[in-house]
């Protein structure tokens, strides 16, 4: 990135964070997504768990989870040190897909509650990883610095999808599961290697959430309604296996997810510089209604194919410029810590909405739990539109 942003004084990164954790993060995520396009079949044929259920799972875990990332914000911001919480968030990810296999033996619901909650543990990562790459780059390019990180990480989704589309046949569930570990390991090192930190000048002043902007507010209720009508990718597989799409069709589908992902992370991230987050991040929310609004079409297998399209813009769209936007609203000594509770309260909003998505797909029809994520997402909208920005925002 061209461009230099004030010296943080915790720390002293001798490398282009975000090509250096967008690396690891390739990595992480190819071990990831080897995973993620079975995850649903791998519940529901190997452990015996409902499709509504899988929500529950995803939700809950998420919700979990998410926890962690406002003491991992605050204890980044407290002790000046941001590469311990980042090298353990992936070591606990790289734990807990071996757990997945424990979990086919005995107590199958409750050890996949458990070594999934692990794995999204591993989320600790994101506000420091995410301070460093802010406070390493000015406003104008913070945009284009998340995006590759997103664009790199969405990368490494569509390589280990690509890996499972042809080794499923071969080395089936459990096989992946434990080829994933690898990948994930290199992401350890990865960080372990590359990044330097070394603590300077004392910054931190404590966490005080008062005196938030009114636009971080706002953004703040926007983006918990959105959490709220957001299904996860795994809702949009077992749409699919409805209309008779087997486990390596609903792979190719969710390698078209992942590859327009990775595709449009950046290129929406540098958008959000020149035209302003809201706009980008209003379209985000525009294409998850438009995923969800799409099921009426669908009457033939082929028609479920923009689902996964649509689906892959709005996540392009929203991950790089949501955190983008909430850095650029909050001064850097509390920035780790505020976006650690931003990605928590909108974490925690995984768990009611897997519950409200799950029931009514089981004990509705799948097409209520589309028609709920329209609704929320207009109000998200619409709260959206409260904000005032300017362009540089």
């Amino acid at each position: 990135m061209t461009g230099k942003a004030p010296e943080s004084g915790k720390e002293e990164i001798q490398r282009d964070p975000a090509l250096v954790f967008g690396t690891a993060s390739f990595l992480n995520d190819a071990g990831s997504d080897m995973i993620a396009p079975i995850w649903p079949t791998f519940l529901t044929t190997q452990l015996g768990i409902t499709q509504g259920q899988v929500q529950i799972v995803d939700g809950l875990a998420l919700t979990i989870t998410s926890l962690s990332k406002l003491g991992a914000g605050y204890a980044s911001d407290r002790t000046g040190k941001r590469k311990a919480f980042i090298t353990l968030g992936y070591g606990l990810s790289m734990v807990a897909r071996i757990g997945f296999i424990l979990a086919t033996y005995v107590y199958q619901f409750f050890q996949i509650l458990l070594w999934k909650s692990m794995d999204r543990l591993g989320k600790m990562r994101g506000p420091p990883r995410d301070a460093i790459v802010a406070g390493h780059v000015t406003e104008k390019e913070r945009g284009s610095a998340f995006g590759i990180l997103r664009a790199l990480d969405t990368t490494g989704a569509v390589f280990g999808t690509i890996l499972t589309f042809f080794l499923f046949q071969f080395v089936g569930y459990t096989g992946i599961i434990l080829l994933a570990v690898i990948p994930t390991a290199g992401s350890v090192i990865v960080v372990s290697v590359l990044i330097k930190e070394k603590r300077g000048k004392d910054i931190f002043k404590g966490v005080n959430f008062r005196g938030l902007s009114r636009n971080l507010k706002l953004f703040l209720v926007s983006s918990v309604l959105f959490a709220l009508a957001t299904f996860s990718y795994s809702l949009l597989i077992l749409f699919s296996s409805n209309y008779g799409y087997t486990v390596p069709e609903q792979t190719l589908l969710y390698l078209l997810f992942t590859v327009v992902y990775a595709a449009s992370a950046y290129p929406f991230g540098k958008l959000s510089d020149k035209v302003g987050r809201k706009i980008v991040i209003a379209t985000a929310f525009l294409f998850l209604i438009l995923t969800a609004a799409w099921v009426y079409l669908v009457f033939d297998p082929m028609m479920i194919i923009p689902m996964f399209l649509f689906f892959g813009l709005m996540n392009g769209a929203l991950d790089p410029v949501q955190t983008s936007f909430v850095a650029d609203l909050v001064e850097e000594e509390r920035r780790a810590s505020i976006i650690g509770a931003f990605q928590m309260a909108v974490g925690i909003s995984a768990f009611p909405a897997g519950l409200i998505i799950g029931y009514l797909w089981d004990s509705y029809a799948p097409i209520a739990a589309f028609q709920y994520s329209i609704i929320l997402s207009f109000l998200a909208l619409l709260t959206l539109t409260l904000i005032r920005t300017t362009t540089s925002d």
